[in-house]
């Protein structure tokens, strides 16, 4: 009996040993909270930064700094540049209206870098320049009264020049107005062709059908005005030279297909006749 007791009593001791052992407790709330609260602190920390001064202090000198880039790298170091936020003003003594316009056109088109990729820096681009000296900006040659020929001549500039475009194009960064330094040959057979063509040249800018149209058309008007750029610092007038872009609007084969796309990005020179 004394064993059986004792047995008994033993086997209590470790049943109540297993129970201490095996007691679930759950764990405190406020480590559990404190990791809850870390995300809505990070926004705290985000929404802060946004606010104080060295946030705008910090994005208006990036702004200003690839703003300057971008027109530097496109021959526009005359260009002043006064940044607040991301609101632009261009300045400085263009030697054209031409050139003041290519300039705000240039401006509005620089890209900053964001944690989603590069974006548009400024959201608003504004010229103020000096009224230009009395013959600063010469006048086109108007056209003989016959108009025969300066049609004739302008086709011939022309095909001059669709011939050069025709052996190698001129080369882009992607998604960008910047020229590839290998384009430099092209760029100078055409100032060439295009100094022997009367009366102004206009420089179209054309892009394939990826992406947004406005989109589209803002980066074909930047390239035209990179390619103008280019042919004034090869000793053309800026006078004689005018930049426009239509985007995908004029395709000159189908946008479905890689072949079709890299022969609508292009840029194209037409030859007007008469004052524009």
């Amino acid at each position: 009996m004394k064993s059986s007791h004792q047995a008994a009593v033993a086997a209590g001791t470790v049943s109540r040993s297993m129970q201490r052992r095996w007691v679930r407790r759950d764990a405190p709330i406020w480590p559990f909270v404190w990791r809850g609260l870390l995300p809505l602190l990070g926004l705290v920390w985000v929404a802060a930064y946004a606010l104080l001064p060295f946030a705008r202090d910090d994005i208006q000198a990036t702004v200003l700094r690839e703003t300057r880039a971008h027109l530097d790298a496109r021959g526009l170091k005359w260009a002043e540049l006064s940044v607040s936020g991301q609101h632009v003003i261009v300045g400085g003594s263009p030697p054209s209206a031409e050139v003041g316009d290519a300039a705000i056109n240039n401006a509005r088109s620089a890209t900053c870098p964001s944690w989603l990729g590069r974006f548009r820096c400024a959201v608003d681009v504004q010229g103020r320049f000096p009224q230009p000296a009395p013959g600063m900006v010469p006048k086109a040659q108007p056209a003989p009264a016959s108009g025969l020929p300066a049609v004739a001549s302008a086709r011939a500039c022309e095909k001059a020049l669709a011939d050069v475009l025709a052996q190698t194009k001129i080369e882009f960064a992607v998604a960008s107005a910047t020229i590839e330094s290998r384009s430099a040959p092209v760029l100078d057979a055409l100032a060439r062709g295009a100094a022997q063509c009367p009366g102004i040249i206009v420089v179209e800018g054309h892009t394939d059908s990826i992406g947004a149209p406005q989109a589209n058309r803002a980066l074909s008007v930047a390239r035209a005005d990179a390619v103008r750029a280019a042919l004034i610092e090869r000793g053309l007038a800026p006078a004689r030279l005018r930049a426009e872009g239509f985007g995908d609007e004029r395709p000159l084969a189908a946008n479905d297909n890689a072949m079709g796309r890299a022969r609508n990005r292009r840029i194209e020179f037409r030859a007007a006749t008469g004052a524009l």
